[in-house]
């Protein structure tokens, strides 16, 4: 490399080569070419003779093997200020301040720069601006023999003492000292400006050889973008320039990896090594706790700032809790977690308490206890027993005879509920108990308007005749007393006579028992009735109450006696015999004799007992 284009680097350099740390200081990026001129030196000064060194240390090699004066090398040594400046009055200066006014058109904070007079201060504010010099090659001073060359050649320090000799302004003086510090550095070995140490850290030197201590944001020249006076923020750690996931002033900031600038973009980074990795919003921040990334909700370690790579239940920034899958994801719906199931819900991802969730697209679902734990088996919810499957957990959706978690079997229907009463099953009738919900399997049953008698297998016969009647009637009547006071034995004396043991056409179209007239909850049949008159009996058409079951028509019988207030003597009295005479003297009937024919209904068919019965409950 030349000597004038040493000169041409250094005002190249001093166009563009500046940083901004904190916004305050200024510094020269010249170092960067007086660096490789120091390189060039080094390797030229390998050929430089012993016996060739002369009392000025700045000599140009004149090698006998040189074919012309133009191709000489300007070799860079350590040499004393005085020598330099020696060299430096031989050179050929010209025009120094024409550069200047060159520099300062092509870059407009290069005068504030050149004002400088003070290259580095106590705070380590770096050299602000190069000055340039167009003359080098005189720079250059021969010494010595065709056979040998100089053993070490000081061009910049020349230069700079060339171009001190000739400054005439005080803009060309403090040029002329920046050209001095950039060559001092130079020839000192100082490294300055951005460099990559044996670790493959970057770091960043300041022009007096030394870094910042301590975390600091600064605007440094860019590492990557080669654009004339680019520059870029970057963190520094005692001069490193940190990257990744950082923190900084109470938040974690994310750091390009390739650029170390801070990355202002939506985006999920994962970095070299890592299985997982962070979540940078728009501003640079790494988010963390629940957030949500591509349509789907995850959760980032507050800790770490990484994607959570394993299923477990935690807490967001919010307070609530989620369970995480080991994708990273919240899950929904039914998760196994330690042994248990749970549900949660597909809208808030919440965990499922005490409520029943049907999943989307499901047409049954699952019920959740106080703790969130999904439940099985038999289950009270509602009011109403229902049986979820053991092994799917959901409601069951069918009819099925099932063993309950307490090992008792249970009819249950296609809504998933417990079923009582009389059940179809698989071409036989069984009778399931009302209160257990646990299948009969002896004695006899009623159930609405039929009662069976029952076997060991828990099949159902159904029962015909009188005794049957009398088996259908007998609760209705004892809760009537119960609910009324009308005594028992006269309300079965009273259905047994005028419906013919239930078999009258009014008892069986219409479970009308005792000829009431009407309507029952908006409900009659008309039907041909004899009437008793002065002339004897005579027939008309009438309504009659229309019932759904006997046990209907039976408590119908005691509001109708209890609600009228002609028949108030009779209520809450033991006495059969005393009932059935003030039923007639009342009015309740005009044959006159009823009462009699009543009492021979109650004591043919041992009627008194439901009476007893009724009395002890």
């Amino acid at each position: 490399m030349t000597v004038e284009r040493i000169v041409l680097e250094l005002m190249e350099a001093h166009k563009h080569f500046k940083m901004y740390k904190d916004g305050k200081k200024w510094c020269v990026m010249a170092i960067t070419t007086a660096a490789t001129v120091l390189g060039v030196a080094t390797a030229t000064t390998a050929n430089a003779q012993a016996d060739s060194v002369s009392e000025n240390p700045v000599v140009a090699s004149a090698s006998a093997q040189s074919t012309s004066s133009s191709s000489q090398q300007v070799m860079l040594a350590t040499a004393s200020e005085s020598s330099a400046t020696d060299s430096a009055t031989s050179a050929n200066v010209t025009n120094s301040a024409s550069v200047a006014s060159q520099v300062s058109a092509d870059n407009e904070t290069a005068s504030s720069a050149l004002n400088s007079t003070s290259v580095v201060s106590a705070e380590n504010v770096e050299v602000s601006a190069v000055a340039t010099v167009e003359a080098a090659s005189s720079a250059v001073v021969s010494s010595g023999s065709a056979a040998s060359t100089s053993t070490s050649v000081q061009a910049v320090s020349s230069v700079s003492n060339a171009v001190s000799s000739s400054a005439t302004t005080s803009q060309e003086a403090d040029s002329a000292s920046a050209v001095r510090e950039v060559a001092s550095v130079a020839t000192s070995g100082k490294k300055s400006g951005w460099v990559t140490n044996a670790s493959g850290q970057k770091v960043y030197y300041n022009s007096n050889g030394t870094t910042d201590t301590g975390r600091e944001y600064v605007q440094l020249p860019s590492l990557t973008d080669t654009t004339k006076g680019a520059t870029g923020w970057y963190l520094l750690q005692d001069g490193v320039a940190q990257k990744g996931a950082q923190e900084w002033y109470g938040s974690e900031w994310y750091f390009d990896p390739s650029t170390y600038q801070l990355l202002k973009e939506n985006t999920y980074r994962v970095e070299k090594g890592q299985k997982v990795g962070y979540l940078v919003n728009s501003n640079g921040n790494v988010l963390s706790g629940v957030q949500k990334w591509m349509g789907t909700y995850y959760y980032f370690d507050p800790s770490t700032y990484l994607l959570l790579d394993h299923q477990d239940y935690v807490k967001s920034q919010w307070g609530d809790y989620y369970m995480v899958g080991s994708n990273g994801a919240l899950m929904a719906g039914l998760v196994s977690w330690q042994g248990s199931k749970y549900y949660f819900d597909q809208s808030s991802y919440l965990l499922a308490k005490n409520t029943y969730s049907v999943p989307n697209g499901q047409k049954v679902g699952y019920l959740s206890g106080s703790d969130g734990k999904v439940l099985s088996g038999v289950q009270k919810w509602m009011g109403t027993y229902y049986y979820f499957d053991p092994s799917t957990n959901l409601l069951l959706d069918h009819q099925d005879y099932v063993k309950s978690q307490w090992g008792y079997y249970y009819m249950v229907g296609s809504n998933g509920a417990l079923m009582t009463g009389v059940v179809s099953w698989q071409g036989s009738l069984y009778y399931f108990d009302p209160s257990s919900y646990l299948l009969k399997t002896s004695g006899s049953v009623v159930s609405g308007n039929s009662a069976y008698s029952v076997a060991s297998d828990g099949k159902l016969t159904l029962l015909t005749g009188n005794q049957a009647f009398l088996m259908i009637i007998k609760q209705a009547a004892i809760d009537g007393w119960k609910k009324y006071g009308v005594l028992p034995s006269v309300t079965a004396a009273q259905a047994i006579l005028e419906s013919g043991w239930g078999k009258s056409t009014l008892a069986t179209e219409a479970y009308n028992l005792f000829g009431i007239k009407g309507s029952y909850n908006g409900q009659s049949v008309t039907m041909l009735t004899a009437e008793y008159g002065s002339s004897g009996y005579y027939y008309i058409y009438d309504q009659f109450r229309k019932y759904p079951s006997y046990y209907q028509s039976i408590e119908d019988h005691g509001y109708f006696l209890a609600s009228n207030s002609r028949y108030s003597n009779l209520l809450w009295n033991r006495n059969y015999s005393t009932v059935t005479y003030l039923l007639h003297e009342d009015g309740y009937a005009t044959d006159p004799n009823y009462a009699s024919s009543l009492n021979s209904v109650i004591t043919a068919n041992g009627l008194t007992s439901w009476d007893y019965e009724a009395f002890n409950s």
